[in-house]
């Protein structure tokens, strides 16, 4: 069982009262609940019954809130929640994206407040601390209704193949460049998932980041079948500046990926995005319906 990683001190007992917000006295009494800086947390936190939630992010994400959580109080966004709104409503911890940990765990520290990292960089991450927080709070249950439902997709609908087709993976920036994506990502943990092979694996980067820049001819000895692209941010820009690049580069003329049109763009529109949520079907459907229909000798 992966087990969640804890900031501060290791969390003890499990909470007893049913309410899904808290009263401010004006005094910081003893820590209730929990607060949340992600939106992809509330909906898990929700499909497992938890009602003790007294903290939730701003609404920045296009991850609808619960109706569970509604009125509950906001703290901010996961790069920079509210210290002081936090320190008000006292949780007994706050769960933040484990890719937040290192930039956010002194602050935590220094206002006393514990936090727990929650793992959204990849599929199989994000079910296993599923489990571990259904079982921390007696919702063994629902965790393993959720588990059942990811594994069974997967089983029915990705691409079943001894020889799977390699991919390609880069995160461009509309500042007019681009890094190439390990299997040890969001994207990369999908296509893998859905019966591709990332041609950067997880072991090629050293610091476990899943991004870096990587000479072209290099990406050339690789030999993609295809090339798969999503934006960092700012979406328009970014693709456009890809786009430009792929019609004008030199280098990616050499690409065969290139020369037989197998070149992707992961929209937001079709769910993708820098972390892994409840919705990742969508964007495991894409994949399996789309980049790689031609494994499954359907049209694209």
């Amino acid at each position: 069982m992966n087990k969640l990683t804890f900031g501060v001190v290791a969390l003890s007992g499990m909470m007893v009262l049913s309410m899904s917000g808290c009263t401010l006295s004006g005094e910081r009494g003893e820590p209730y609940g929990i607060a949340t800086t992600s939106m992809a947390v509330c909906q898990i936190l929700d499909r497992l019954e938890i009602d003790e939630v007294v903290g939730i992010p701003n609404a920045a994400e296009d991850i609808d809130l619960p109706a569970r959580y509604e009125g509950v109080r906001t703290i901010g966004n996961a790069m920079t929640p509210d210290m002081e709104i936090l320190s008000q409503i006292n949780p007994e911890f706050v769960i933040v994206p484990r890719t937040l940990e290192a930039g956010l765990s002194e602050q935590f520290d220094n206002a006393g407040i514990d936090a727990m990292y929650f793992d959204l960089s990849s599929v199989e991450g994000m079910y296993n601390d599923i489990d571990a927080l259904g079982e921390r709070y007696g919702r063994e249950e629902q965790a393993a209704q959720l588990r059942e439902e990811y594994e069974s997709y997967v089983e029915e609908n990705s691409i079943k193949t001894d020889d799977p087709e390699t991919v390609l993976i880069l995160m461009a920036y509309p500042g007019r460049f681009y890094l190439i994506v390990t299997a040890d990502s969001y994207v990369g943990n999908l296509i893998g998932l859905a019966g591709g092979e990332v041609v950067y694996d997880e072991n090629y980067v050293s610091d476990g980041s899943g991004v870096a820049a990587v000479n072209p001819e290099h990406m050339v000895q690789t030999d993609p079948d295809k090339i798969v692209i999503f934006a960092h941010y700012d979406e328009e820009n970014a693709f456009a500046y890809m786009r430009e690049e792929m019609e004008t580069g030199e280098i990616w003329k050499s690409f065969r990926a290139v020369q037989e049109g197998e070149v992707y763009y992961l929209s937001s529109e079709d769910g993708f995005g820098m972390s892994c949520n409840l919705g990742w079907y969508e964007s495991f459907d894409f994949l399996t319906d789309v980049v790689f229909a031609d494994s499954t000798g359907e049209e694209a």
